[in-house]
């Protein structure tokens, strides 16, 4: 067991009091949170130690410990949150890093997605949505991340920024030009959408757990934030819907659950507008965010992963344009 993960048992059982016993280091990706699975006597999984490197302010904080009461009050399967021996909500370790303590939730992530689980999958986006605007929850945005609409109203700085903090991969960069212009060609309408839901940020299958065939867990509320929800659904199909991982040709058979899901599950149906925009939302979700990557870079962590990624879901988004259209325009989707 490496050092980093003795001290993060030790972290555990001195500031939460569980009796955590062995650890293993969870996550990957594009990510730069540090994120361990504790287990007890036996060598269950029993809770989750989370480094939330992304945005660790203490406002931030107190709003995502109270968006996952929050959450579990409208019924969705998010976990626990455990507090400090001494009822805070996170603990420090010796380098004045926060860590939060929640329970590990049952199931195993969503990587292969099937029509029934698709479908559950947009009920539970649909609850998230339907969430109410918490009066006694203020919103405390996520520091490191640009605007959700930065390439909408500002397009040139947020281009001059990432350019900056991408420097040396140029090449890579230079692929999202087109797609910048698509975005503003097709996307414009984006800008004018005024109602605003919680929106997850991140609803993909890595991000959902399932088992015998149900949800069991919805993770990562790290990025979560007053949007447009159509930006949330986009991002649900484009990363439920797609053939498999970095293959983003989306499947009519899983598209249709998901947006008929939805359609069933949310408090008011997508409007033909919203319909009209879910491929230009797509789009949008995958171009950069300077603030991710300076995360990323302040961590170690590779860009070139998180700048070839997304180009490659866009290109294949271009692609599809034509055929996707009826499917995610359609009044009826089954």
């Amino acid at each position: 067991m490496s050092t980093d993960l003795a001290l993060e048992i030790t972290l555990a059982r001195e500031a939460f009091a569980v009796p955590a016993r062995g650890a293993m280091l969870l996550g990957g990706g594009a990510t730069a949170n540090r994120i361990v699975a504790l287990t007890d006597a036996a060598g269950q999984a029993r809770w989750v130690l989370r480094c939330p490197l992304r945005d660790p302010r203490p406002a931030r904080l107190d709003f995502l410990l109270g968006f996952h009461r929050l959450a579990q009050a409208g019924g969705l399967p998010v976990a626990v949150p455990h507090p400090t021996f001494d009822g805070r909500g996170w603990a420090e370790d010796p380098s004045g890093r926060p860590w939060v303590l929640l329970e590990y939730l049952p199931g195993r992530p969503l990587a292969m997605v099937t029509a029934p689980l698709a479908e559950q999958a947009a009920h539970q986006l649909a609850a998230l949505h339907r969430l109410p605007a918490e009066r006694a929850l203020p919103v405390v945005e996520v520091a490191p991340d640009s605007p959700w609409d930065a390439w909408l109203t500002a397009p040139d700085d947020t281009w001059q920024a990432t350019a900056e903090i991408a420097d040396g991969y140029h090449d890579l960069l230079a692929g999202y030009r087109r797609y910048v212009g698509l975005l503003h060609q097709h996307g414009g309408a984006l800008r004018s959408l005024e109602a605003k839901q919680w929106g997850h940020g991140d609803f993909h299958g890595h991000n959902l757990l399932h088992q015998d065939g149900r949800i069991t867990g919805v993770l990562d509320l790290d990025g979560v934030g007053r949007r447009p929800r159509v930006t949330d659904v986009a991002l649900a199909v484009l990363m439920l819907a797609r053939t498999g991982g970095g293959d983003y040709r989306l499947q009519p058979d899983l598209t249709r659950p998901l947006l008929t899901g939805y359609q069933q599950h949310s408090a008011t149906p997508l409007t033909p507008t919203e319909r009209a925009l879910l491929w230009p939302a797509m789009v949008l979700s995958q171009l950069p965010d300077p603030h991710h990557l300076t995360a990323l870079r302040r961590v170690g962590r590779p860009l070139a992963p998180a700048l070839a990624r997304p180009l490659a879901a866009l290109g294949a988004l271009h692609h599809q344009h034509a055929a996707l259209a009826p499917l995610l325009t359609a009044g009826r989707t089954r």
